[in-house]
Formats: structure tokens, sequence, C-alpha cells
């Protein structure tokens, strides 16, 4: 299932412009009660989760996405991701079916969320996924535990964003 939701969302934009997007995305989805499931950790850039990284491989091994390269440092690759040709014929084809029509109706509410968090800045975006992942009762304490993790000052503007967009999603579940 996890392979077709996540598929699904990738297939939602014309691309993905990073693999740090897509964790971060993946992380506040899941806050909003997306079904695809997947075990974060606190990592050096935010939520990270080893079991989602290996779902991307899968898929673009499988030809269902495309990880594209992009030099952006002198040793730093990005990879844009975005689905294939085979990829949009074997949703369609999965979604024709009793299972793949119900796993649609499930995911369908979370594709202009994800349309959303694709459009997001990248900073904030990891921000807000890093206050969210702190989050536990109280939203003050979660933006001061992220500044401190992210070496930012609580009177950042984006620190500010990225509250308002965590909140955002923490509220839709």
């Amino acid at each position: 299932m996890n392979d077709y939701w996540l598929a699904k969302l990738i297939g939602s934009v014309s691309e993905v412009d990073s693999r740090k997007r897509l964790q971060k995305s993946i992380y506040l989805l899941q806050l909003a009660g997306c079904p695809l499931k997947c075990e974060y950790i606190l990592h050096y850039y935010g939520p990270y989760s080893f079991e989602l990284a290996n779902l991307i491989d899968q898929l673009d091994g499988a030809n269902l996405i495309k990880e594209t390269p992009e030099q952006i440092g002198s040793s730093v690759l990005r990879y844009k991701a975005k689905i294939t040709e085979k990829g949009k014929e074997s949703l369609e084809k999965f979604e024709k079916t009793p299972s793949g029509a119900d796993l649609e109706s499930k995911i369908k509410k979370f594709l202009p969320l994800f349309q959303q968090l694709n459009q997001e800045n990248l900073w904030v975006l990891e921000l807000a996924a890093t206050i969210a992942f702190f989050h536990r009762t109280d939203w003050s304490e979660a933006q001061k535990q992220a500044a401190k993790f992210k070496n930012v000052p609580l009177s950042d503007r984006d620190l500010q964003k990225a509250e308002e967009l965590a909140r955002k999603f923490r509220k839709v579940a």
C-alpha cells in the first residue's frame, strides 16, 4: 500500500525537487492522517525515514518514478523525483480494481496538501517538520527546541511561518 500511496502523491505534482522535500512533506502528511506510514527519527535536517528512503529507491528501481540527480555543489547532489509513464499507467490500471479504488479514496484528500507542501519554501518546510517532531503538548516549547536544534533565533520570521505550517498539519488529523 505504501508504494501505491507514495507513487500517487508524487504523481499529483509535476516533480518533487528534492528528497528532503519528500521526507518532510510525507512526515507532515502523516501527522495530518495520511495513510502512508513510515517510521521517522530525528536527523540533522529534521525528521527522516529510512523506510521512506527505501521505498523511493524501490519505486525508482521498478521505473514507477524517476529520480534525476542534479549537481548543486562541488560534492552535493539533489535528486528530483517524478512519476514515469509506466508509473502513471500502473496507477490508472490499479485504480480500476476494487482495492485500488478503495486506496485511491483514502489518499485523495491528501493530494492538495501534498501539492501545497511541494510549493512551500524548503527551509520553512524543514523547520515545520522539525517543530512538529518536537511537539508534544506545547507549541512554544516545540518551537524553542526546534530553534535550538536548528540554531535559529526564536525571532526568525521563517521559524514563525514554520510553526504556523506545523500547526496546520497537526490540526488536520
